[in-house]
């Protein structure tokens, strides 16, 4: 399968956004934090990525608006099947239960929970991989993103609800706020957006009941057979998550999958992706996690993570999330 379409018009509408503000795509790319990635120009940029290159834009800029402002500039026919599903929807309601089964169609990114709530729904984000900063971005984009799908399909502003945040407030709150019309508090135990009943019901001004009919089965054609490929990148994540420091090479996950190395390799690059980058994946989500919640020495959790060296394993931190890890344990 090749790479998901929707996520390009997501950075030329972000190279759109940094022009308008003064940067160009050679301040960007010429980065030393870009260098790290090893990319020069978008047509580089893998799906993998795409956690790190927000979090080198959030630095070239100095701006913790940008990734609401990115997420107003959504285009929801960009979403293929996916958005046309959406508009032809009775209401938000049903937008929200389609947004929960068929959100993975549109790319990698962030799971949605759908959860009752007394005043009407609570979609939770949920994110596994990427440092804090990078979770940070990634659930700013995504809700900023949500609003504006949202108005697009009932046609009028939404300015009912709140948005829990599950970090700090960041520098420049009336801005910050100017941009999200809701109620924000921060530092809650999740992030997530509590839509009341009124808005939970209210009409899709492009329902289209034959047509959601035709859309929801391209959808289900699409989740299944990306149901049948990636779920090879989720076992693989599994598998070495837990390896216990012990991480298995490519031919011995090949074996717990039952597959030969070449079709497994084959299977991830099906996926614009490849072992290493799920190794570095896991290895970054396990690093962060043991700096933020553990007292481990820096030689310690090299070691834990199979590094012979901490030098090792400090030169790959920085490639990763672009400080060193006691930069990182003291920003946590």
């Amino acid at each position: 399968m090749a790479e998901h379409q929707p996520l390009q018009p997501i950075f030329f509408r972000l190279l759109t956004l940094l022009a308008e503000d003064g940067y160009t795509q050679e301040q960007l790319f010429l980065s030393a934090e870009a260098r790290q990635l090893g990319v020069s120009d978008i047509s580089q940029i893998k799906l993998t990525d795409i956690p790190k290159l927000l979090q080198v834009i959030a630095s070239l800029t100095n701006d913790p608006t940008l990734m609401m402002r990115l997420g107003e500039r959504t285009d929801i026919t960009s979403l293929g099947a996916f958005g046309f599903a959406l508009m032809s929807c009775a209401n938000l309601g049903e937008a929200l239960k389609l947004l929960i089964r068929y959100h993975a169609i549109t790319g990698p990114g962030p799971r949605f929970q759908l959860r009752p709530h007394n005043l009407g729904v609570i979609l939770r984000i949920e994110l596994e991989l990427g440092n804090p900063i990078q979770k940070r971005l990634i659930t700013e984009l995504a809700f900023s993103e949500l609003r504006a799908v949202g108005e697009i399909l009932i046609n009028q502003k939404i300015t009912k609800g709140e948005l829990h945040l599950n970090y700090p407030p960041p520098p420049d709150i009336p801005n910050y706020a100017a941009l999200f019309p809701l109620p924000v508090t921060f530092n809650q135990p999740y992030s997530q957006l509590v839509i009341p009943w009124d808005i939970v019901n209210t009409k899709v001004t492009t329902a289209n009941p034959a047509g959601h009919v035709i859309f929801q089965q391209q959808c289900e054609d699409l989740l299944r057979g990306l149901n049948r490929i990636e779920n090879f990148s989720a076992a693989i994540r599994r598998i070495l998550i837990n390896a216990a420091g012990e991480f298995p090479d490519i031919n011995q996950v090949a074996n717990k999958l039952h597959v030969s190395e070449s079709t497994l390799r084959r299977r991830l690059g099906n996926e614009s992706t490849n072992f290493r980058a799920i190794c570095d994946e896991v290895r970054n989500l396990l690093a962060c996690e043991y700096l933020s919640t553990t007292k481990l020495t820096v030689a310690e959790i090299a070691s834990l993570l199979d590094y012979s060296e901490p030098v090792s394993f400090r030169r790959a931190f920085v490639r990763w999330n672009g400080m060193t890890p006691s930069d990182f344990r003291a920003r946590s």
